[in-house]
């Protein structure tokens, strides 16, 4: 049911319930009125009866029945009951054993108290003031008679019964007018309620309508959505509410897409093998690294299924992603062996835990692979060995250099010691003590040469 159908039904229901209210107390009341009138004009014939009857017999002695058979002015009386009231069917004077004295119009309506004779005005009158209106209209709502009586005492003795015959079949018709007016009067007024109501859920619901048509829109797109303000009321506020969210929204979409546009950048940028699992285990991205190093499938296979189907329930690296979801918390830098189907590969592992609060909603698997480390701690320690012999061969350089420079000077000296005949022998020893001088400085090389090399090196030498 839509919305503008439930405020319709709202509506129908509240104004139901007063028209059914209302119309139940018209009824009663037009019912009470209607049996009060009848009863009325019974009451008024019978008392006009009885003062005929009471005049009649009282100057008639004892045989006061004979007074009242030779009454004229009773027995007109009695023919023309029936203009007292349109309600009126009979009036008739019984005997006390019921035998019909009198009776205007002689009809075969049965006697007072005998099978057969309409039942009395109180029944009608009880079903009139009763709490259940339905009973008092299924009453009256077909013609049906009812009678009124009274006895007449003469000398302390009961001398006849008046008898008055009512009939509803005025009433039943003025019943079915007032009913069939107060339903038309509901009618328009039901009809008039439902048009107010679609045309006040159309004003309510323009601007729900626009909202909700704005938040699918921000479902399937990411510009920002904007609904027009109507006016300053609540509606209005909450539309006006609504276009500040949008805007937030799409700002924050905005966002969230250049961060996640760095993030991957940064995940396929690095060398390292990178996943990210969700708080099952399930792979939700896995750079080129992982799919090549420890055997996912490529292409974006792997997203959307656990890493223990992909790797096994053996593997070290679900065992480690298993102890840190299991602590809560992340892991740093433990070592693990993998097959990558050629040959063993050594990783240092870190798991990262992501949200603030736990439990996390997912991690960040991080595998360093410990070849290349491996690799780049043999270059430092060459470098470091490329050092220390720089600075021994700058030491040995050194050392070398005076030797020569003093045999360079001797040289000279002994050629101008011969030029001039003097002796040349002391000359000579300095020369040889520099060459020793010059062996010793090759020989502090020999640790970082061969032994193939230094051992030729030193025989030459010696």
């Amino acid at each position: 049911m839509s919305l503008r159908a439930k405020f319709a039904a709202v509506f129908l229901l509240l104004l139901i319930a007063p028209i059914i209210a209302v119309t139940v107390l018209e009824l009663d009341r037009t019912i009470a009125v209607m049996v009060t009138d009848l009863g009325d004009t019974a009451s008024l014939l019978i008392d006009l009866t009885f003062e005929q009857v009471r005049g009649a017999a009282s100057g008639a002695g004892q045989d006061a029945m004979a007074a009242l058979r030779d009454s004229q002015p009773l027995h007109a009386f009695i023919g023309s009951a029936q203009a007292f009231g349109k309600g009126v069917v009979y009036l008739r004077i019984e005997k006390p054993d019921g035998t019909i004295f009198s009776a205007e119009p002689a009809t075969s309506i049965g006697k007072s108290g005998f099978a057969g004779a309409p039942p009395p005005f109180e029944d009608l009158q009880s079903i009139a003031s009763g709490w259940w209106p339905l009973g008092a209209i299924r009453a009256l709502w077909a013609a049906h008679n009812y009678e009124m009586n009274r006895a007449v005492q003469f000398n302390g003795k009961p001398i006849a019964i008046i008898a008055v015959g009512v009939s509803t079949s005025l009433i039943a018709p003025k019943l079915h007018r007032a009913l069939g007016q107060i339903l038309v009067v509901a009618g328009c007024a039901i009809a008039l309620s439902l048009i107010g109501a679609l045309f006040f859920g159309g004003l309510v619901l323009r601007p729900l309508a626009a909202i909700t048509s704005g938040v699918e829109q921000m479902t399937v797109s990411d510009d920002e959505v904007k609904v027009p303000v109507a006016g300053s009321d609540e509606l209005g506020v909450l539309a006006a509410k609504f276009n500040q969210l949008s805007e937030k929204v799409r700002l924050n979409h905005a966002q969230w897409q250049a961060e996640r546009g760095q993030l991957v950048n940064i995940f396929h940028s690095i060398s390292d093998a990178v996943l990210v699992l969700d708080v099952n285990g399930t792979v939700l991205f896995a750079n080129a690294e992982a799919e090549g190093r420890i055997g996912l499938p490529a292409g974006g296979i792997a997203d959307g299924k656990t890493l223990a189907r992909l790797l096994g329930n053996d593997n070290p690296l679900v065992r480690v992603v298993e102890i840190a979801r299991n602590a809560g918390q992340g892991v740093h830098d433990v070592p693990i062996e993998m097959d990558d189907g050629a040959h063993r590969v050594h990783f240092l592992v870190t798991v990262l835990a992501l949200g603030l609060e736990p439990p996390a909603p997912g991690m960040l698997v991080i595998l360093r692979d410990l070849e290349p480390v491996r690799g780049l701690r043999n270059v430092v320690d060459h470098s470091d060995r490329l050092m220390s012999l720089g600075e021994v061969i700058s030491d040995v350089a050194r050392q070398i250099r005076n030797p020569l420079s003093a045999i360079s000077s001797e040289l000279d000296l002994l050629r101008r010691d011969a030029a001039l005949g003097k002796p040349v022998g002391e000359r000579v020893h300095a020369v040889r003590d520099e060459i020793g001088r010059l062996d010793k400085a090759v020989e502090a090389l020999n640790p970082f040469m061969g032994p193939e090399r230094s051992g030729p090196r030193g025989k030459s030498t010696a």
